[in-house]
């Protein structure tokens, strides 16, 4: 009788090691450097997502999709969460997370070409290239001017907006600051700062999660809550000038 209890705890045992060591399958959108390098799993949002979901016992692996696909993917049964999501875009608030980042999206031209921008409907006056999905993300105000555009362009390689406005395609890039930036500092020629007009037209845009599983989305807010106070948090910050 011992015998059999004994053998049905390393049964147990073994069985819950092996669930646990399942991967935790999470969609996220293409390179977005600072906030995502797929290169090497690095970048402040997906270190930061990395360390919350194994505090909560998960294993996440990364599945580097165009952010435009990203939010049909939680409906395939192997995926367990979705990335840099908001309410605009998943509707069923249960199945999201609390707010991890916020992206503070600006209108970028060029200022020889002296374009003005003082509202969001100003942008339908002007040729535009934006990240996937910013139809969605952006609200109805930026959608509505968009699709007044003589030409709207969403482009999954956001360093190829810089491109596109270097050769005179489109007259302004919708896009982080941030990410903005760091293609800027990286292309090194062609563009300078001091050329450039930003707009700040956007309130920042909050990003979550969107989980399968209702219980995980409990216990990624408890973990970030937490997380939010620890020198770990601080030092994720720092490093990525955040």
């Amino acid at each position: 009788m011992k015998t059999h209890i004994i053998l049905c705890i390393i049964i147990f045992i073994f069985s819950a090691e092996s669930t646990a060591k399942q991967p935790f399958k999470v969609v996220v959108g293409l390179s977005k450097p600072p906030y995502v390098i797929q290169k090497n799993n690095t970048g402040f949002e997906l270190e930061l997502i990395q360390q919350l979901l194994t505090t909560i016992n998960k294993e996440p692996e990364f599945i580097f999709i165009p952010y435009g696909r990203s939010e049909k993917m939680l409906a395939l049964p192997d995926i367990d969460a979705v990335m840099t999501i908001n309410k605009n875009t998943f509707k069923n608030s249960s199945f999201i997370s609390d707010t991890y980042i916020n992206y503070q999206n600006v209108a970028i031209s060029l200022k020889a070409q002296k374009i003005q921008l003082n509202n969001i409907t100003d942008i339908g006056n002007y040729s535009v290239a934006s990240f996937q999905s910013a139809h969605k993300l952006l609200g109805n105000k930026f959608a509505l001017a968009v699709a007044k555009s003589p030409l709207y362009l969403q482009v999954a390689d956001q360093e190829k907006q810089l491109e596109l406005l270097q050769l005179g395609r489109v007259q302004v890039l919708i896009m982080d600051i941030k990410i903005f930036l760091h293609y800027l500092a990286k292309q090194k020629e062609n563009i300078q700062l001091n050329e450039i007009d930003i707009h700040a037209l956007f309130p920042l845009s909050p990003y979550s999660v969107a989980f399968k599983n209702k219980t995980d989305v409990e216990a990624f807010n408890q973990t970030l809550k937490a997380f939010k106070s620890t020198s770990e948090y601080q030092t994720l910050l720092k490093k990525y000038n955040f």
